[in-house]
């Protein structure tokens, strides 16, 4: 791994560097977040942030059938946190402790106090009141917290990137891939920037194909390196040669092999960052198969929802 930073330092920065506010941090490729169970005994040993900081709903909309999106205002003007991170939420008369990573990148909150969540439908507490109850104008308390981001390095070249996501996953690496393309905005950083950005995304259908028209358009923006393809695992979609509208095939069943293969084949093998966030049987599955194509463990950073 030495030598791979060496060659490529953009990977050094897998290692991460301190939040601002942290006194230290360690980094696991592995994190287990609950979202049936106890979120804070799951993530007991992760990393979180001391402060604690309220926050007003100031937007509720429905992003799929199953998922509602949240947008928060904060108050504490001190918080700050990396792409990829999650929120401990603290809701009064909720005896759960609630954790849902963030698919809005750090700029937004660094810019206008803002942070963005998108919460499945479940019978989890939190998320019970996310879909039943939260309201513009409620008020929560926040907690930054995860061991699972990328703050990409803005004088340093960046590895190649892929990104493979299962329903709700999106979330964490939507974060990474929008600080990716406020990063491409910055003059005379384009030559330090991925050459080649994939992102495979899954879903049971193509209604919980959550973010379908801002994956689009990072395509169609400033990063001009990247692609995408979506999944769909349960109903039927278009046969595997029908594009959708926003011209990315539209694949009926779960990333395959093959698809890592190619995703891979754009780029020297020592020279990729995968970013895997899902259910379980999917990281793992993926992660075997990156494992076999000749990524190392060290090269591969995974996060998985319960």
């Amino acid at each position: 791994m030495k030598s791979l930073a060496m060659k490529y330092p953009g990977l050094a920065c897998l290692s991460l560097r301190k939040p601002k506010l942290a006194t230290q941090l360690f980094l696991k490729r592995e994190l287990a977040i609950s979202s049936m169970g106890e979120h804070i005994e799951r993530t007991k040993v992760n990393y979180r942030q001391n402060i604690k900081s309220g926050a007003t709903v100031i937007e509720t909309k429905i992003l799929s059938p199953t998922v509602i999106g949240v947008k928060l205002r904060v108050e504490d003007h001190s918080l700050t946190f990396f792409a990829g991170q999650w929120v401990d939420v603290f809701i009064p008369n909720v005896s759960q402790i609630g954790g849902f990573s963030m698919y809005s990148p750090p700029w937004l909150l660094e810019q206008s106090q803002q942070i963005q969540l998108a919460v499945k439908k479940s019978s989890w507490p939190p998320a019970q009141w996310v879909h039943s109850s939260c309201k513009v104008g409620d008020k929560i308390q926040i907690r930054i917290g995860g061991d699972f981001y990328y703050d990409p390095p803005s004088n340093v070249p960046i590895p190649d990137m892929i990104f493979i996501a299962g329903g709700v996953g999106i979330n964490p690496l939507l974060s990474i891939l929008l600080q990716l393309k406020h990063h491409f905005q910055i003059p005379n950083n384009e030559k330090h920037l991925p050459k080649n950005i994939t992102l495979l995304y899954s879903a049971k259908q193509k209604e919980e194909l959550l973010f379908q028209d801002t994956i689009s358009e990072l395509k169609n923006g400033p990063l001009k390196s990247f692609d995408y393809r979506f999944f769909v695992t349960r109903f039927p979609a278009p046969d595997d040669h029908q594009c959708d509208q926003r011209g990315s095939q539209l694949r009926e069943g779960r990333v395959m092999e093959e698809d890592l293969r190619l995703a891979i084949s754009k780029s020297y093998v020592e020279n990729v960052i995968c970013f895997i966030c899902g259910p379980p049987p999917m990281a793992d599955a993926i992660h075997s198969q990156l494992l076999k194509m000749g990524v190392t463990a060290k090269q591969i950073k995974y996060e998985k929802w319960w």
